[in-house]
């Protein structure tokens, strides 16, 4: 392992474990989120799975921020804030970081009317999920083409089991909906 690892800088070691890391914990927001929506009875979720979908949220977009400030300081690779911000201006792997881009733009609703949540109407509540829900396959595609680990055995596992489990869900909430419905 210390000869895996021999020459590689630690940024670079942390670049990558906070971008996994903040696809899983997306990924567990996207999961825990539809599996409270559908055991919610009347308006909404249980106060202590609002709370954990509140946590998660904030979790990944910490990760997120991080993982952005370290691309900031990397020096094998350096990208500039307006690289990180603005999508199809990084010099590397343009559309693949414009994807991990326009994904972080989508959470930030969701993070908003989370923060605002007394003041937030239900329209804006389904809007801002929305983009939750446009960011998850978003930043999968992100994973995928930008991570230099994406194809490792490993990695695989993480993804595949992550999508899985993204898509099991919603379609056992699709199938709940069409029964109710």
């Amino acid at each position: 392992m210390g000869e895996a690892l021999a020459g590689v800088s630690l940024t670079w070691v942390l670049i990558r474990a906070t971008g996994i890391t903040a696809w899983c914990t997306l990924t567990a927001v996207v999961v825990w989120g539809v599996v409270a929506a559908a055991r919610r009875s009347g308006g909404s979720p249980a106060p202590r799975a609002a709370a954990l979908h509140r946590r998660l949220v904030a979790v990944a977009l910490s990760l997120l921020l991080v993982h952005m400030g370290l691309l900031l300081v990397d020096t094998y690779e350096p990208f500039t804030v307006v690289q990180i911000l603005v999508p199809f201006t990084a010099s590397w792997r343009a559309l693949p970081v414009a994807l991990g881009t326009v994904a972080f733009w989508l959470i930030i609703p969701v993070w908003l009317i989370i923060r605002l949540r007394s003041q937030r109407s239900r329209r804006w509540f389904r809007h801002a999920h929305l983009c939750a829900y446009a960011a998850w396959p978003l930043a999968t595609a992100h994973y995928v083409l930008a991570g230099t680990d994406a194809l490792t055995v490993w990695s695989l596992v993480i993804l595949i089991g992550g999508t899985g489990a993204v898509v099991a869900t919603l379609a056992v909430r699709a199938q709940t909906s069409t029964r109710v419905g």
